[in-house]
């Protein structure tokens, strides 16, 4: 069943236009009725007979109007005789007259007038509410405006729009005063008869109050923030939302470095580019990542949080982090949900949008650059069919210079990368009427990095031992690498007076393909090697080879600083190449119901819904281990090539001449008889890496949410069954060291969760919001933690197997914010949160008995016991429009957070209490702008403390990374309203990566970026 569903969700990615045709072939059939029938209200008829029996108005009705009656002849009295003496301007007033009369209850459904009898009441149950629906927009631009608050005028009785810009209001008939507002923007109030039972369109439009700012401003920007900040407001939960302009603010590429900005938030960076987030104090694998709504796959082998490097921020609208979870949402999401909003087409005016940008890297003093290309347009005579396609590509020369540490041995790696970024993404939507939309959406990204990484290893023979020597380990790797995740879902949405329902099935796929993987190790072994790490900055190496020979022009001879830089004292190792692929696919299917109805007056809404998610995800691995047994030894410098560094990290060390892959790989290819492949360790990284998994995932949740007069009550339980089968291998070697046998390995696990959610939300006034949440989560353990892919070596007494018995981390979550909106495009907000964690899951290292064979040192991950994580979220953004003159144009974007957390654990057969890996107490952005005419500067600091990376066997060896600060600076100009030059900065102070072991003087890593810019033209026509 699962490979047809598969099958099918590929053929709709292939022919998104025809399945869009198709389903709306078919929702024009199913919806027919329901998009053509007017208002009773809207429809004139004038009856020649004011007196008779029901039947016969009945009759009559039908023979001049396209409505039809339907009623029971059981509980209708038919002979009812009914007199017209008042005038009547319509059907609706007409049928009103009747029912007052007849004893009877009509309602319109679509041509139908379904006729029931009045029950006997002292209250007057009918529903005297008309309904006002519309459109929000701006009057410049003609752009959507989502999160604009509609509602009558001196009360808090409304409703905001959605992400189209669409609202729906149910008010008393007769005459009502409708507002309008809108962060930055002037607010609009107009009077507006309607009717009982009556559904009137109106759109509004408002006008920017920063169009009187143009001498200090910056067409667009302002506009940008304003959409972002309208939509956190109305929200129902607690979150963060980034508008596509204000990502554009900052110098960040992808959507890691855009995350960073926002409240909570960091991130893990790989090559000096953020990777991976972490929400709120909690590693990766807390916080779920979608893409307009589904969730999307990792492409990295066993784990499930995904690498954003490999969106680009340029193929994004707006960017939303839920930090407290709806009954609607996934469960799965203990840090936070990020869900990222692909653009749609707004007007009918064809729109071409884009950038051309050219860089430069200071460590690589090489270029760097990025294009896009956006195209969106509305069709048709009520612009109900919407295109947009976007394309951004990116293209770097990158680079790193490093040391690590291990105990006495040094390494000196040098890296060199070549990074692209491609992204492509496109949107068709239908509207079929003003409630009633259909859509296809779809997006691919593809990441490369081709890496170059050059390698010294030093290891002394610190304990002097007559059976081992001194080493030094020259490497070269060349390995290439792709990742690619792409979604295409089909859905959508229809909306009625008593019901609103949205449906949507998605394809998601994530792949990390390396077609190739070689290194090439050489060894040299000194006379006298040592190590000096008094300086824990800048560590000292000597080495001493007694043969060893002048430089080529006799003038120098090597000196105990640099004779490793000598290639004719290393002898050839082995070689080793490879290739993997890692597959994730999703294939999802959703649906919600909305059901609306009043609560003591107050309106109030109940919503249900499910989900299916079946997901397949595997690693395939080909690994070989070439040994040279040639009669001559291969010496390094027959191979040297590429890269000399006289001036390696900041000119504290030298790097010479490498291995050339390319001569390496010549001379095996044309001698491969001289070497000999290592069956053992193919059989062991092969069968011990690879593994196919599947997981099942099943959820139903059912909501109510009920607006009183102030306050917002929003309450519900979610259910996720979760079935996940594996399969895998264990590597076993025999109590004498030698390959014993591959054991298949199959099984699986399920479990369950229920999921209770409750959200207040208080509005002190039309800008000031009090929130609350109570809320459960969980996360699931990674795949490389729960798939049995077990190595036991017996001789050694060790291994490392996984653990099918793992079970998900639970959370419970408390959230207090406050919220306070400026007019002039702002917010101050801060708030608390806490969360417990039980079962959080670590790695631990233990002896047990296998095979008969007892004290084994087993490494695997296990559950925790509780964690408790507590924090202060504050956040302040304004742009200074209040201020005199010139100084308008200033603006700040500040936030900090602190976290404290304490988790129980056991290590070494001990408890002990260490914080939660992830957690940084103190993170935080500062953010100073200033936009004067056409000009505008940006100078921007982040900041991230340090924490807890790696727990390991002994609290000496758990691993930190140290604190970091970035400050980036950009400036633009703007031509006209439609050309902008600008110029990026970023890593102005060449911050490194630091890592320490146990305590801040035990430094193991450090790696340097140095800067690297942009420079660059946006235009939008």
């Amino acid at each position: 069943m699962k490979k047809i569903l598969l099958k099918s969700m590929k053929m709709l990615g292939k022919y998104l236009v025809y399945g869009l045709i198709i389903q709306a072939l078919v929702s024009n059939l199913l919806l027919a009725s329901t998009t053509s029938a007017q208002s009773v209200y809207k429809v004139k008829i004038s009856l020649k007979r004011k007196q008779g029996k029901l039947s016969q108005f009945f009759q009559e009705i039908e023979q001049q109007s396209e409505y039809r009656f339907t009623y029971s002849k059981d509980r209708i009295n038919l002979q009812k005789e009914v007199n017209i003496n008042k005038p009547y301007q319509n059907l609706g007033e007409l049928l009103s007259h009747i029912t007052n009369q007849g004893d009877i209850i009509i309602k319109q459904i679509n041509y139908n007038l379904i006729v029931s009898k009045a029950k006997p009441t002292l209250i007057n149950t009918r529903d005297e509410r008309g309904i006002i629906t519309g459109r929000v927009t701006d009057s410049e631009t003609g752009d959507i405006l989502p999160g604009a608050t509609v509602k009558v005028s001196g009360t808090n009785y409304g409703a905001a729009s959605n992400t189209e810009g669409e609202y729906s209001l149910r008010v008393n008939s007769g005459e009502v005063s409708i507002e309008v507002s809108y962060i930055g923007f002037q607010t609009v109030t107009e009077t507006i008869s309607i009717k009982e039972g009556e559904t009137i369109v109106k759109d509004f439009t408002l006008k920017s109050n920063t169009q009187e700012l143009d001498a200090v401003m910056v067409v667009g920007i302002l506009q940008g923030q304003a959409k972002a900040l309208n939509q956190q407001k109305t929200a129902d939960n607690i979150k963060n939302i980034v508008a596509a302009e204000q990502i554009g603010r900052f110098p960040d590429p992808n959507v890691a470095e855009a995350l960073q900005r926002v409240p909570a938030i960091s991130v893990e960076r790989d090559q000096g580019e953020g990777r991976y987030v972490l929400v709120r104090g909690l590693a990766p694998q807390f916080t779920n990542i979608n893409i307009n709504g589904a969730q999307i796959p990792s492409p990295e082998a066993g784990v499930r949080f995904i690498a954003l490097d490999a969106i680009p921020a340029d193929q994004l609208a707006s960017i939303e982090v839920s930090k407290a979870l709806t009954p609607d949402m996934d469960g799965d999401a203990i840090g936070g949900s990020v869900n990222l909003i692909t653009r749609t087409a707004k007007t009918r005016n064809a729109s071409f949008s884009g950038n051309l940008v050219g860089g430069y890297n200071n460590l690589m003093d090489k270029p760097n650059a990025q294009g896009s290309l956006q195209y969106g347009q509305r069709f048709g005579k009520s612009e109900q069919l919407g295109i947009l396609l976007n394309s951004s590509y990116y293209f770097t020369d990158r680079g790193s210079d490093n040391w690590e540490r291990d105990g006495s041995e040094l390494e000196f790696r040098d890296y060199e990368l070549t990074r692209t970024r491609l992204g492509l993404s496109g949107t068709i939507d239908y509207h079929l009427s003003e409630n009633s939309e259909i859509y296809v959406r779809g997006i691919y990204n593809r990441f490369t990095d081709r890496e170059w990484r050059r390698r010294y290893v030093f290891v002394p023979n610190a304990d002097n031992s007559p059976f081992e020597d001194n080493e030094i380990e020259r490497s070269m790797k060349d390995r290439f690498e792709s990742q690619t995740i792409s979604s295409v879902s089909l859905g959508g949405k229809h909306a009625f007076p008593k019901l609103a329902f949205d449906y949507e099935v998605s394809y998601s796929d994530a792949q990390q393909d390396t077609p190739f993987d070689n290194e090439v190790n050489f060894i040299g072994k000194p006379d006298q090697l040592s190590t000096d790490f008094s300086d824990s900055k800048w560590p000292v190496m000597t080495s001493v080879f007694e043969d060893e020979e002048a430089l080529v022009n006799g003038s120098t001879s090597y000196t105990p600083q640099n004779a490793y830089l000598n290639n004719n004292n290393y002898e050839f190792d082995e070689l080793e190449t490879g290739n993997t692929l890692a597959k994730d696919r999703n294939i999802s299917g959703k649906f919600n119901i909305n059901l609306p109805y009043t609560l003591a007056n107050n309106e109030a809404a109940l919503k249900f819904g499910g989900k299916v998610r079946l997901k397949d995800k595997s690693l395939s691995v080909t690994q070989n281990t070439f040994e040279w047994e040639g009669a001559d030894d291969l010496l390094l410098s027959q191979f040297e090539g590429g890269l000399v560094d006289q001036h390696f990290l900041d000119d504290h060390y030298q790097i010479a001449a490498h291995a050339d892959m390319g001569k390496v790989l010549r001379f095996f290819n044309a001698n491969r008889s001289g070497f000999a492949l290592d069956t053992e360790s193919k059989i062991e990284d092969e069968n011990s890496e690879s593994y196919e998994a599947e997981e099942d995932v099943y959820a139903a949740y059912i909501m109510s949410k009920i607006q009183f007069i102030k306050l917002m009550l929003l309450g519900g339980v979610r259910y996720e069954h979760t079935n996940v089968n594996y399969k895998s291998n264990s590597v076993i070697y025999d109590e004498d060291g030698d390959f014993d046998e591959v054991l298949a390995e199959e099984g699986g696990t399920s479990y369950d969760f229920i999921l209770p959610q409750v959200h207040l939300k208080y509005n002190l006034n039309n800008t000031t919001n009090l929130r609350a949440a109570a809320t459960f989560s969980y996360a699931r353990p990674n795949f490389e933690d729960i798939v049995p892919q077990n190595v036991i070596e017996l001789r050694e007494r060790e291994g490392t197997i996984g653990n099918p018995k793992l079970e998900p981390v639970s959370a419970f979550n408390l959230d207090l914010m406050g919220e306070k909106y400026f007019g002039t495009i702002g917010i101050i907000s801060g708030g608390l949160f806490y969360k417990r964690l039980d079962n959080f899951i670590y790695s631990r290292t233990n002896y047990q008995t296998i095979d008969d064979v007892t004290n084994m040192r087993i490494t695997q991950s296990v559950n925790g016991g509780g964690a408790d994580l507590v924090g202060i979220e504050v956040a302040y953004q304004q742009n200074m429009t209040f201020l005199p003159g010139k100084l308008k144009g200033l603006g700040l974007y500040l936030n900090y957070t602190y976290t404290a957390s304490n988790a129980e654990l056991i290590r070494e057969e001990n408890k002990e209490e260490i914080n939660l890996p992830g957690q940084s107490k103190h993170v935080g952005n500062i953010s100073i702008s200033y936009d004067l005419g056409k000009f505008n500067t940006r100078i921007s600091a982040n900041y991230r403390g340090s924490y807890l990376q790696e727990i390991g066997s002994e609290p000496d060896e758990d691993i930190y990374l140290s604190e970091r600060l970035q400050l980036d600076w950009t400036m633009g100009y703007a031509i006209n309203n439609k050309f902008r030059v600008f110029a990026e900065f970023l890593n102005l102070t060449n911050a490194p990566f630091e890592a320490y072991m146990g305590n801040e003087d035990m430094v193991i890593q450090r790696e340097f970026y140095s800067w690297w810019s942009r420079i660059g033209l946006k235009f939008d026509l």
